[in-house]
């Protein structure tokens, strides 16, 4: 059974993966998203909120929300293999 879309498999290894910049959290304001300066569409970041794989961290200003990959999404994506 497939859970994750590529994009959204995409995503949230954009999110998972260490950098030694803030990249690892998805900006979301008023229907766009992005990690760094990838944009994430609205559709997508929906999808891994319905699958919970996403949660909102230090709250929202106004309509401006913040969102880190969680143990869920980590566990959804299964063992990463990174490239050195």
């Amino acid at each position: 059974m497939k859970l994750l879309t590529k994009r959204q498999r995409h995503v949230l290894t954009l999110m998972a993966t260490p950098s030694f910049e803030d990249d690892d959290e998805l900006v979301y304001e008023r229907g766009r998203g992005y990690i760094g300066v990838e944009p994430v569409g609205s559709r997508t970041v929906f999808a891994l909120l319905r699958l919970c794989a996403i949660s909102l961290t230090g709250g929202e200003v106004g309509s401006f929300k913040r969102y880190r990959i969680n143990e869920t999404g980590r566990a959804l994506l299964g063992p990463l293999r990174l490239v050195l």
